[in-house]
């Protein structure tokens, strides 16, 4: 049985004028949730900073690291985390609640399978109509065993372990964070465990950029795209401070909303390139401001396709390639694109692989309230076109998952 989609309250957006649109990045979640998780597993204190404000799916993951004995000090710039060793993780008493963060979900898996007693993860319905097979069958392949709801083949799991260091079969074709969360159970492991990738990778930067913070914490693995990977245990021993770049990917709703007022965005801080894990595209629209159909190749960040599919049918036009693993995120992330975008009168079509947009097209208020599915980026998505229409969509307040500051930036409460 699918969890009951339970729907936020509405949200309605009155139409605004832009002469300039000016956006502010979130921390990215992406490098500060593999660092919390290091920096828990190391035996000194590090000072994690930032600037802004971090979302929620980064307040998840601390929360759980809580429930398992970390102690972690929150302030408004900066965040203090003790860490315990690499077995310090204490059995949690209660259910760890991963909220709405699938990256929370599938990195703690496989720690919480280190344990010789049950404990249980789970999350809000989002997270429990997700499927997370990939996570699952490693640590059953590793000696673990994991039941799932009776009515649901997700979430809430309850899990038992030990685990033991052996090889593990797994499917890399919907998502890298299952390999990103065997790399960072390196430290708790008594031996190797030896990947066989199965299937072509996607999201390769995202797990690049475990194997680079792992390295940077002693790890002598290094992933060059091979489909056999060894993992070694290591100590991890963390930078004092680390800096947490901003997420770039967030600066793809500032380019709607330019793109709807037609006008200019001006990204306040940006990231450097090489922190953009994939979302790199965004600096060559900003910089080359095409007015000729565009080929988009998203193989390794398909969280900008809601964003970009609005773009291109508001702008130049084109092809989104390479982007079928969207359909594995929060929702399907595909076909309600384009269920929200025709909302607006805009007109976008399913390809095996992606989308496909004539440009030019003039959005229009929507006749009825915009359903997102509880996923932020089409809430995002819709609110930076509703703010030139107007209109309404559920789920009021999920762009706090990503980007606190969401509503501040588009201009409504």
């Amino acid at each position: 049985m699918v969890e009951e989609r339970v729907a936020g309250p509405i949200q309605t957006i009155h139409p605004s004028n832009f002469e300039r649109v000016s956006w502010f990045l979130s921390p990215s979640k992406s490098h500060m949730i593999r660092w919390l998780v290091l920096a828990s597993m190391s035996k000194d204190k590090t000072r994690i900073s930032f600037d802004g404000m971090p979302g929620e799916d980064i307040h998840s993951m601390a929360n759980c690291l809580e429930k398992m004995g970390v102690v972690i000090k929150r302030e408004k710039k900066f965040w203090d985390i003790q860490g315990n060793g690499p077995h310090g993780f204490s059995i949690p008493n209660e259910v760890l609640d991963c909220r709405n963060s699938g990256t929370t979900m599938r990195f703690l898996i496989p720690q919480l399978a280190c344990f010789s007693s049950s404990a249980v993860i789970d999350g809000d319905w989002t997270l429990r109509n997700r499927h997370l097979e990939s996570s699952t069958n490693s640590i059953e392949q590793l000696g673990a065993k994991i039941d799932s709801s009776e009515d649901n083949l997700g979430a809430p799991y309850t899990i038992v372990g030990p685990l033991n260091s052996g090889i593990v079969k797994l499917d890399t074709s919907k998502s890298s964070q299952s390999l990103s969360a065997l790399v960072l159970l390196g430290p708790r492991m008594s031996g190797p465990i030896i990947i066989e990738t199965i299937g072509r990778s996607v999201s390769n930067r995202h797990a690049q950029l475990t194997f680079e913070i792992a390295q940077k914490t002693g790890s002598k693995t290094i992933w060059n795209g091979e489909k056999e990977i060894i993992i070694q245990p290591w100590i991890p021993v963390c930078p004092k401070n680390v800096k947490i770049p901003s997420d770039l990917s967030l600066a793809a709703f500032g380019i709607v909303a330019a793109t709807a007022h037609n006008t200019d965005l001006t990204i306040l801080n940006p990231p450097n390139p090489e922190d953009g894990i994939g979302a790199e595209i965004i600096f060559d629209i900003m910089e080359k401001k095409p007015k000729e159909p565009m080929e988009l190749d998203l193989l390794n960040c398909n969280d900008l396709l809601p964003a970009l599919s609005a773009f291109l049918a508001l702008g130049p036009g084109g092809r989104i390639r390479n982007a079928s693993h969207a359909r594995f995120k929060e929702s399907n992330r595909i076909s309600k694109t384009i269920e929200m975008l025709s909302h607006f009168g805009l007109v976008v079509e399913q390809c095996e692989d992606g989308i496909q947009a004539e440009g030019g097209q003039t959005p229009r208020k929507p006749e009825n309230v915009i359903d997102v599915y509880g996923d932020h980026r089409l809430f995002m998505t819709a609110a930076c076109i509703a703010s030139k229409t107007g209109g309404k969509i559920t789920d009021k307040g999920v762009w706090s998952i990503t980007d606190p500051l969401f509503a501040e930036q588009i201009g409504f409460n």
